[in-house]
């Protein structure tokens, strides 16, 4: 019987994780509430064009009043389906994210970046007279949170 030595045995370079790394799992965490609340928005919205619409075309009575509330609820309907869409669309990347996928990582780094960019150039135009510390930590900390060493090997080979 012979001994298997170290050279002998079988090497692997990386050992498979079965989850991912807690940066991964904190971003993904922070898009399913904002995907959550952008939905909960929306459904409130919908409500509120639903009950509140009817209501303001009876209290007006006003002959110019009367057309606007079939005019606005559509506006809304379109409005809220786009909040649903981007809700929807958070959690979505914040699940492939958490699984792995490359490609989430990167959009979701691109969006942070456009952010980013976004608060700054309000900053420039004098819109945003201070920069607010969220706004710029918020993304800033999510871009360093999608590009730590376990996060990109976890995206690209399961490993960290």
């Amino acid at each position: 019987m012979s001994y298997a030595y170290p050279s002998q045995q079988t090497w692997q370079p990386h050992p498979r994780r079965t989850t991912a790394p807690i940066s991964l799992h904190a971003v993904a965490v922070f898009q399913y509430l904002a995907g959550l609340l952008t939905l909960a928005f929306g459904g409130m919205l919908a409500l509120a064009a639903v009950d509140l619409f009817p209501r303001l075309e009876y209290v007006a009575g006003d002959s110019t009043f009367t057309n606007r509330p079939g005019d606005v609820t559509p506006v809304v309907a379109v409005i809220c389906a786009t909040f649903a869409f981007v809700g929807l669309a958070a959690i979505v990347l914040g699940r492939k994210v958490q699984r792995g996928r490359n490609w989430a990582r990167i959009v979701l780094t691109v969006l942070n970046a456009l952010s980013l960019a976004s608060v700054g150039l309000q900053a420039y135009r004098g819109q945003l007279p201070m920069p607010t510390l969220m706004a710029i930590s918020v993304p800033v900390l999510f871009m360093i949170l999608l590009n730590t060493r376990a996060a990109r090997s976890w995206c690209r080979y399961r490993t960290y």
